[in-house]
């Protein structure tokens, strides 16, 4: 009989073999394994951003408020920042784990992983480490108090296809060709 359950992606096989988190307000490594059985927000972000440094205050009262109600729920922060200065500074208004600066490896791994075409970017994995939801930024500005948490199926849908623009380009230029070409 085949198991139609997905096989489980390692947390370690994302993000390496150690992250950062906060201990006693001050950062410290921490083994990947701290992840397991949690919901994992992947967050693309830098302290240059302006969309960033707006959307981060209302990321961490998200966090606060789903971890002080036990929600199994941890953030990784994956800067874009242009040096350890500027990640120390922004990283140090942020409660969650991060990956290491000096893992420049992650970090631009894990953007073309998830097809990171912007920031602020923040992706939320299940606790098997499987994709649950790629635009969770806008699930959580319309949805602050996670009521919906963890967000699974909220994709933002495009708000328009580009098939129909194409079909009517296609359609102008065979008129034009059909009533002007070349004769």
């Amino acid at each position: 009989m085949a198991d139609d359950a997905p096989t489980r992606v390692e947390f370690s096989n994302i993000f390496g073999q150690r992250l950062i988190a906060k201990r006693d307000g001050r950062p410290a490594e921490v083994p990947v394994t701290e992840l397991d059985g949690k919901y994992v927000g992947v967050y693309f972000s830098a302290h240059w951003c302006p969309p960033c440094r707006a959307f981060t205050p209302l990321l961490r009262k998200t966090y606060l408020m789903l971890t002080a109600l036990g929600k199994p729920f941890e953030i990784v922060f994956v800067s874009s920042d242009q040096s350890q200065q500027e990640f120390d500074n922004y990283y140090g208004e942020m409660p969650w784990m991060a990956i290491p600066y000096t893992e420049t490896a992650y970090r631009s791994g894990l953007g073309r992983r998830f097809s990171v075409m912007g920031i602020p970017t923040l992706v939320i994995l299940s606790p098997e480490g499987h994709v649950v939801n790629t635009n969770a930024r806008t699930a959580i500005i319309r949805d602050p108090e996670a009521s919906r948490f963890p967000w699974e199926g909220e994709e933002e849908r495009p708000a328009f296809s580009l098939l129909p623009i194409f079909l009517m380009v296609v359609a102008a230029w065979l008129v034009a060709q059909f009533f002007f070409g070349n004769r």
